[in-house]
């Protein structure tokens, strides 16, 4: 039990790693070019209220009555997913849509082993899709779903974060481990994982991140804890952009490829990491392509006072490869720091070719009252693409 609450604090803290504040770095002036102007907003709930859920990868799939498939992670219902005796961690759910605006949530199976589905939108009812303490690494946190749909079934790449006992015997002293897992399915639901991470920090093991007394400490020369997967297939390969924690930043932005199998974490080259990232203070990006170039949308640090909250907000670079990256400003979709971990896609409707872009809401804290990390909501923007 007492590793169990050990966890549970480490978890809540976890659920916040955003907000390192030991990493904020100075807005950067091209930052702060407002683009608010160019985006669509409908300032409701794409799905909730909840506990606190955010990270929502939506993919497209050939399927006439329910083309849109979506999963999210986090808490639904309380603090750290209690599910009956077992303890989940954060934890990846499933929901579908016809259009995008009515969301059905995956409930388990029934006795024949045919999915169910919560169409009330209640949170104790849903059932996740991928949880932590199953077999293999994810022992702890399983989260940051990024889904690609291709030839017929779900690649995903996912954070994972364990602990192991450190040498002072207290619980408030844990070793945390973070890596990113991938797996595979055929309907979304049901997932064969990697045995072993896709990738993870060649030091992990040696220069050892520390959760003590609730605050994660890194010692000098830690540049690891990969997490946050933006996944794609293109040219020929897979492309991978990560978080990492790089000394003097916030987090920054890591990129690999695997041009063999996904599954097999031989295949895969970190070419973006350590001292030379491809953004630094670049935390929960999503990378999408659009026509030519790629865009990456990050909830980036270091903005002025009067968007309250912890002066985070959803910004965005472009590049013509991937690679190099051009930051072109910020949106402020609630027109104040309350929406984070953003993720963005590309479909059309109607017709009409969109970039929508949905990220997670938490209210305003109101006078005296003490600021909740957690996330109620998840909402979107959009922007019609010519």
């Amino acid at each position: 039990m007492a590793q169990t609450r050990a966890w549970q604090v480490v978890l809540l803290m976890a659920a916040a790693t955003p907000c390192l504040a030991q990493f904020a770095a100075p807005a950067s002036p091209e930052r702060l070019v407002d683009l608010t102007s160019e985006w669509e907003f409908d300032h409701q709930a794409v799905l909730g209220p909840f506990h606190n859920l955010y990270n929502p990868c939506i993919v497209k799939v050939e399927d006439v009555e329910y083309p849109y498939r979506m999963w999210f992670f986090g808490w639904a219902v309380k603090d750290s997913n209690p599910w009956g005796e077992r303890f989940l961690g954060d934890a990846i759910f499933h929901a579908r849509s016809r259009d995008l605006r009515e969301w059905e949530l995956y409930a388990g199976d029934d006795e024949g082993g045919r999915a169910t589905w919560d169409t009330t939108g209640d949170p104790a009812r849903w059932v996740p899709v991928v949880s932590a303490l199953d077999a293999g690494f994810e022992e702890a946190i399983a989260g940051d779903p990024s889904v690609v749909w291709r030839h017929g079934s779900y690649t995903m790449a996912f954070s994972s974060v364990w602990f192991e006992a450190h040498a002072e015997t207290t619980p408030q002293h844990l070793w945390v481990i973070s890596c990113i897992m991938g797996a595979r399915s055929r309907d979304g639901i049901h997932w064969e994982r990697t045995r072993r991470p896709i990738l993870i920090w060649d030091k992990e093991y040696e220069v050892r991140m520390d959760a003590a007394g609730g605050v994660f400490k890194t010692p000098e020369g830690y540049a690891g804890a990969y997490h946050r997967p933006s996944l794609m297939h293109d040219d020929g390969r897979w492309k991978l952009w990560f978080d990492y924690m790089l000394p003097g930043t916030f987090v920054s932005l890591g990129y690999a490829e695997d041009a063999g199998d996904f599954m097999d974490p031989a295949q895969w080259r970190v070419l973006n990491c350590g001292d030379s990232p491809q953004l630094r203070d670049w935390p929960n990006a999503s990378v999408v392509k659009v026509g030519g170039r790629y865009l990456s949308f990050s909830d980036a640090p270091g903005y002025p006072a009067d968007l309250g909250g912890d002066g985070r907000q959803i910004t965005l670079a472009e590049s013509p490869d991937g690679t190099a990256w051009t930051v072109l400003g910020h949106v402020r979709p609630e027109g104040r720091a309350s929406s984070h971990v953003p993720e963005a896609f590309v479909t059309e409707v109607d017709g009409q070719s969109w970039l929508y872009v949905l990220y997670a809401w938490k209210p305003e804290t109101v006078g005296d009252a003490t600021w909740d990390f957690r996330y109620k909501e998840l909402r979107c923007m959009r922007k019609r693409l010519d």
